[in-house]
């Protein structure tokens, strides 16, 4: 019988012993991840009743902000075409954008005293969250979404000296004021409101990507901008045609006015040249007879076409505070003479988001350094204020100053004399690149601008893109000259 007991007694505290572990594991080291569960009644207790901290413009325009209505906080979001960069806090659907991005802060578990964190620990309802002051104007944003009106598409305009996003527009957008009401029919719309279209929308990017085959180009000496030559002739690729079509005025020009013209089998050609040893000639097109590209290997040009387009950071998420997508050079690890020749000018099988050619545009204007794109500045609270980025920062160096100048003499001219004339502002001088993206057989194609102003000092970079909208010339690049000039309007 003792021995039945003391079996039994063993049962029971190896039993004792394996709950109070369990009890330890969860109530101490699992204890955070418990508490941050989104399905915990306590957190969406603790939601509904505590003021979040608001989020504000560069100028202190208030853009989301909360108010007590009897025990319960409600969210309110003053400027609906916003929701991208703003996003929504719901207790049902959770948090996006900045509301996600910077939880911590707006609840106000972060930028708080010790004494003031276990207070709230007793009195969670009287918890109220720091502010959070973004790089955003909210004037020039107004501005963004009126270019924009219905068109499906982008719009993002960057501080080049600093990486400040200005202004940052994507259409469709959601009003996140009726968010849980209108939820099902939002996700469920074919136009996708959801997506932010500037930080995530994937697109083939047409010619507004010849300014990265052109850097490529003009870095390794392949071209010298200045060179003049004869072009008449397309371009034949192991059987595949590029038509000349876009400079039919021109017959005898240089490397730079084929840029301006957005010449795509005279960039098809000097893709397809970047891996061979010294300068391309490009006299080789100056019959009006086609010239077929000889049968060898290309190689060496697809390792330095990839490398110029990663350096513009193509096939890489941007670090940023909203979540980016990463784009693709090719949907595959290699690529036929064919598929450079058409990636080369910015079709193929490229896709980039807004935000990417943005960059790509600010990294010209700033020198050849790609600047580090931000959206919030600081947290502001009782007690005290928090730099949340500084501006100035950058990401890498993508080509020479040298590089650089000559690229962004190339974009002038295109807004001087060629297909981005309508980016022009009087007394200003612009860089532009046009771009009108095919999207496949019997689709209209995607009308793109990139580009800059001032040129001749560090202002403000802006990407346009309108959705199946047609030529870059008539659409997109009239929408970034207003963005453009009120930018200079207001100081930047």
């Amino acid at each position: 019988m003792p021995e039945r007991i003391r079996g039994l007694s063993a049962i029971i505290s190896l039993m004792l012993v394996t709950v109070a572990l369990a009890l330890g594991y969860w109530q101490v080291i699992r204890a955070d991840d418990l508490l941050g569960r989104p399905t915990n009644p306590r957190i969406i207790e603790e939601e509904r009743r505590h003021l979040r901290g608001r989020i504000l413009d560069r100028h202190g325009e208030v853009l989301a902000s909360s108010k007590k209505i009897g025990e319960l906080a409600e969210r309110t979001y003053a400027y609906a075409p916003l929701a991208h960069v703003t996003g929504y806090a719901s207790t049902i659907h959770g948090k996006s954008g900045i509301e996600e991005a910077y939880d911590p802060f707006l609840r106000g578990d972060r930028g708080s005293g010790l004494l003031t964190r276990l207070q709230r620990r007793v009195l969670p309802a009287d918890q109220v969250g720091t502010d959070i002051v973004l790089t955003i104007d909210l004037e020039l944003q107004r501005v963004a979404d009126g270019v924009l009106g219905n068109d499906r598409g982008a719009v993002i305009a960057i501080n080049v000296a600093t990486g400040e996003v200005l202004a940052l527009a994507s259409h469709p957008y959601f009003d996140p004021n009726t968010l849980d009401e209108s939820w099902e029919q939002l996700a469920t719309d074919s136009a996708t409101p959801f997506v932010d279209r500037a930080t995530q929308g994937q697109y083939v990017p047409g010619s507004v990507f010849k300014i990265v085959t052109a850097s490529a180009a003009v870095d390794l000496r392949v071209a010298d901008p200045n060179e003049r030559h004869r072009h008449e002739g397309d371009l034949v690729v192991d059987g595949f045609r590029i038509r000349n079509t876009n400079h039919p005025q021109l017959t005898d020009l240089s490397w730079a006015e084929e840029f301006a013209w957005s010449c795509n089998p005279m960039f098809a050609y000097t893709g397809l040249s970047l891996g061979f040893p010294g300068a391309a000639d490009f006299n080789v097109m100056s019959s009006p007879q086609p010239f077929t590209f000889p049968s060898v290997s290309v190689a060496a040009s697809v390792d330095r076409f990839r490398e110029y387009a990663q350096r513009f950071g193509i096939g890489q998420r941007v670090p940023f505070d909203l979540p980016t997508s990463a784009g693709r050079i090719s949907s595959g690890p290699s690529m036929t003479a064919v598929e450079l020749a058409n990636t080369a000018f910015g079709q193929g099988d490229l896709q980039v988001s807004p935000l990417q050619m943005a960059l790509a545009a600010a990294t010209i204007a700033n020198g050849g350094v790609m600047p580090a794109p931000y959206l919030a500045s600081e947290s502001r609270g009782p007690h005290g204020n928090t730099t949340l980025h500084r501006g100035g920062e950058t990401l890498r160096r993508v080509v020479s100053p040298a590089t650089a100048a000559a690229v962004n003499q190339m974009m002038v001219l295109s807004v001087d004399t060629a297909y981005a004339q309508p980016a022009r502002i009087a007394g200003v001088r612009v860089a532009g690149k046009t771009g009108t993206a095919e999207v496949g057989a019997g689709s209209t194609p995607h009308a793109w601008f990139i580009g800059y102003a001032p040129a001749d000092r560090p202002g403000v970079a802006v990407a346009v893109i309108m959705e199946n909208r047609g030529s870059g010339t008539q659409f997109a690049t009239p929408a970034a000259q207003k963005v453009l000039e009120a930018a200079l309007r207001l100081g930047y």
